[in-house]
C-alpha cells in the first residue's frame, strides 16, 4: 500500500479483488463519511467545481458588475443624501436579468448532483461523462427547479414592497403576507438542498419531486436549517463586511470569490448530496426496499441495476 493511498485513504473506495475487507474499515457515522469522501475526493472536487463553475459565469460577471455600480453610488453620493430608492431600483435590475442567468444552471447543477450523491456515497463517478448524462437526462425537471429559484428573489422583492407599503397605509395586518412571503422563500431553499439529488435518483413526476422535497425539508426542519446556515455563513459574512465595513471587503471578497472559484461549490453540492443521502435512505429507500446506509459500516447489499426507483 503506498504512502498517498494511507494519507488520502484511497484503499477504502479502491480495493483490489482479491484483498481481505473488513467491514470496519468503513465509517459508521454519516459524519465520518461525509469527512472521507471529501479526504479521498477534494482534488476531484476541485476539477467538478471548475467545470460547474462554467455553468454560472453569467451570473456571477452581472452580479460583479451591478456589486461594483453599487460601491460607485455608495461613493459617489453626497453625505447625508437618501440613497434607498437608488439602490433598491439597482437590485430589482440585478434580480430581474439574475433570473434567466440562474434558470440556465439547472441542468449542470443535476448534472453536479449526481457526481456528488456518489462521491457522498462513497462510489465512483466519471465526473466529466456522469454530469453530462445527468444533466441531458433530468434536464426538463432541472430547468424547472432553477427557473422558480431565478423567479423567487424577484417575486419576493417585489410584494414585499407592495404589503410594506399596505402595512404602512392601510393596516398592520398586511405584515401577515409579508411573513408569509419570507417563509415560502425559506422553505424553498431548503427544499433545493435535496431536490436535484431526489431528481437524479428516483423516477418521479414533477408534482411527486416536489411534495416529497417540501416533506423531507419540513421533517427535518433542524437537520435542513443548520445545513444551510452552513453554506450560508460565509456569503453573509461577505456581505456584512462590505454593508458594515466596506475598507475589509476587498480582502474578503478576494478570498471568499477565490474559495467559491475553486472549490466552495464542490464543497456545497457534497453537503447537500450527503444530506439528501441520509434523508432519502431513512424515509423512502427504507419503503421502496431499496439500500440503506450505502457507504457505512452497517449497509445493505447494493442493487444489482440501475438505482432509480420509483418512489410516492
Amino acid at each position: 500500500m503506498s504512502f498517498f493511498s494511507k494519507v488520502f485513504g484511497a484503499e477504502r473506495f479502491n480495493r483490489a479483488p482479491n484483498r481481505d475487507f473488513r467491514p470496519e474499515d468503513l465509517p459508521d457515522t454519516r459524519v465520518k463519511l461525509f469527512f472521507d469522501s471529501l479526504k479521498i475526493r477534494w482534488s476531484s472536487m476541485v476539477g467538478l467545481n471548475l467545470f460547474y463553475l462554467l455553468f454560472w459565469l453569467p451570473a456571477v460577471i452581472w452580479s460583479g458588475i451591478n456589486m461594483l455600480t453599487l460601491v460607485q453610488v455608495i461613493v459617489s453620493a453626497p453625505e447625508g443624501a437618501d440613497m434607498s430608492a437608488q439602490v433598491l431600483q439597482l437590485l430589482f435590475t440585478w434580480l430581474l436579468i439574475l433570473w434567466p442567468l440562474v434558470a440556465i444552471t439547472g441542468p449542470a447543477t443535476a448534472g453536479a448532483s449526481y457526481v456528488s450523491r456518489n462521491w457522498a456515497r462513497g462510489q465512483h463517478s466519471f465526473m466529466f461523462s456522469d454530469f453530462v448524462e445527468h444533466a441531458r437526462k433530468n434536464w426538463k425537471q432541472a430547468l424547472f427547479v432553477s427557473t422558480v429559484t431565478g423567479a423567487l428573489p424577484v417575486l419576493a422583492l417585489l410584494l414585499w414592497r407592495f404589503y410594506a407599503q399596505m402595512a404602512e397605509s392601510v393596516s398592520f395586518l398586511f405584515v401577515i403576507p409579508e411573513i408569509i412571503i419570507f417563509m415560502a422563500v425559506l422553505v424553498w431553499l431548503l427544499m433545493l438542498q435535496v431536490l436535484y439529488t431526489l431528481m437524479v435518483t428516483y423516477r418521479l413526476t414533477l408534482r411527486q419531486l416536489l411534495g416529497n422535497a417540501l416533506r423531507l425539508a419540513l421533517g427535518k426542519l433542524p437537520l435542513f436549517l443548520g445545513i444551510r446556515l452552513l453554506t450560508l455563513a460565509l456569503p453573509l459574512a461577505m456581505a456584512a463586511v462590505f454593508v458594515f465595513s466596506p475598507e475589509q471587503a476587498a480582502f474578503l471578497l478576494t478570498v471568499g470569490g477565490f474559495f467559491y472559484m475553486v472549490f466552495g461549490l464542490a464543497l456545497n453540492r457534497l453537503l447537500y448530496a450527503s444530506l439528501a443521502n441520509a434523508v432519502c435512505e431513512e424515509f423512502i429507500n427504507i419503503h421502496i426496499g431499496a439500500p440503506v446506509n450505502i457507504g457505512m459500516r452497517s449497509q445493505t447489499p447494493p442493487p444489482q441495476e440501475e438505482d432509480l426507483l420509483d418512489a410516492d
